[in-house]
């Protein structure tokens, strides 16, 4: 009867209802590659990686919201909450989100150093145009300041809008 979490559970079913939806598709596409013994496309591959670090990240931030709103009864034995350090485990199983979060910035980076429109993992909107000349400029800027720089040591400089990147990527793979 508490209208915050009233509307947190609502929000929190809606995020799950839409998640699950996708991860049922993702699964329903790569049943059909491993039927026909297929490796799956680059652009399944990119929804999985997707489906990974969007069901993890949601599960924690509505686990963690939950407990902000219940307060001193998340912390009591029996709650359910002492279990949700399980999904901080998630978060680094099958692939650390952290670390897909970069390959998808990274696959779409390249794509638009390469200038290549028609890969599935390059650049789709004006956002990410945004972002990865972002990114782009800030790695310039990094190695001119300092020759000595490795490619990755710069690319790490730019972390803020990598990170960026990748979420707006999530979003619109999750929507295409």
């Amino acid at each position: 009867d508490v209208p915050q979490l009233r509307a947190l559970y609502d929000e929190g079913y809606a995020t799950l209802d839409r998640l699950d939806a996708y991860v049922a598709g993702c699964e329903s596409d790569l049943c059909a590659y491993l039927r026909a013994q297929t490796v799956p496309d680059a652009a399944l591959t990119q929804a999985i990686a997707v489906a990974k670090i969007k069901a993890v990240e949601a599960a924690i931030d509505l686990a963690f919201r939950l407990k902000q709103e219940v307060g001193s009864y998340a912390l009591m034995s029996g709650t359910g909450f002492d279990n949700t350090d399980f999904l901080q485990c998630c978060k680094f199983a099958e692939g650390d989100s952290r670390i897909l979060s970069q390959k998808l910035a990274r696959d779409c980076f390249a794509a638009f150093q390469r200038d290549d429109k028609e890969s599935v993992v390059g650049v789709k909107s004006e956002i990410e145009l945004d972002l990865c000349q972002r990114i782009d400029e800030i790695m310039r800027d990094a190695r001119k300041a300092n020759a000595n720089l490795t490619k990755i040591e710069a690319w790490d400089r730019a972390w803020r809008d990598v990170y960026g990147l990748a979420e707006v990527i999530c979003e619109r793979v999750m929507h295409e």
